[in-house]
């Protein structure tokens, strides 16, 4: 029997979506899913019809034949399950290496992401247009970073992992508001140049970061 194909739906001004497109290009399966564009501020995350595939009305989602997964993190563990071979990478090969991981993600979800979303919602909400007092959590979650990448090369490991992944497409998105300095952040600054450095960085990273940097300027003023 075939495999179903896999969908996702996304819109890459998400950081989440494009840590989820950062990790497909990473694994080399882009031509394995296929991608249904849903424009966020277009309102196309609250149509009905996308409200039957996710009643919370937001992106990524994947669906894989029965499954349906609605938070990216979820998703990139599937991906690296489903896809990364016996000596990939991103290969998660025993307990102490997930639980590694899947600690990092957590902190992504919980607290960088949280921090960063809670800043933008204000801001295209029209309820701030000068953020500058809004950044105190967020340099203080990049300063709890700067402490994981003194114990490790990356964020979860000593190689590269999906929580990097998933950590640098936020982490470039608060670089908008809160430059990534290395006065104060060194070794985040190292480690996010060494992710800018990836070949697939670019492509899956950095077109959704300028369409939200634009959508951002015209909001505020940097």
């Amino acid at each position: 029997m075939a495999t179903p194909s896999m969908v996702m739906y996304y819109d890459e001004v998400s950081p989440p979506v494009r840590g989820v497109l950062l990790t497909i290009a990473a694994l080399g399966v882009k031509d394995r899913i296929k991608f249904e564009y849903i424009s966020i501020f277009d309102r196309g995350h609250l149509t009905a019809d996308f409200l039957k595939i996710n009643p919370l009305h937001t992106v990524p989602v994947l669906r894989h034949g029965d499954l349906t997964l609605i938070d990216s993190h979820a998703i990139l563990m599937y991906l690296c399950d489903t896809f990364a071979a016996p000596g990939d990478t991103l290969a998660i090969t025993d307990t102490l290496t997930r639980a590694k991981v899947f600690n990092m993600l957590c902190f992504n979800n919980s607290h960088l992401f949280q921090r960063d979303a809670e800043v933008m919602r204000k801001i295209f909400s029209g309820s701030i247009t000068d953020p500058k007092n809004h950044l105190k959590p967020i340099q203080e979650t990049i300063d709890a970073l700067e402490q994981f990448l003194r114990q490790s090369r990356y964020t979860a490991l000593n190689h590269l992992s999906v929580a990097d992944l998933a950590i640098v497409a936020t982490l470039s998105t608060l670089d908008i508001l809160v430059p990534i300095e290395a006065d104060r952040w060194p070794r985040v600054n190292e480690w996010f140049k060494e992710m800018q450095a990836l070949p697939y960085y670019n492509d899956q990273n950095c077109a959704g970061l300028e369409k939200l940097r634009e959508k951002l300027y015209a909001k505020i003023n940097i």
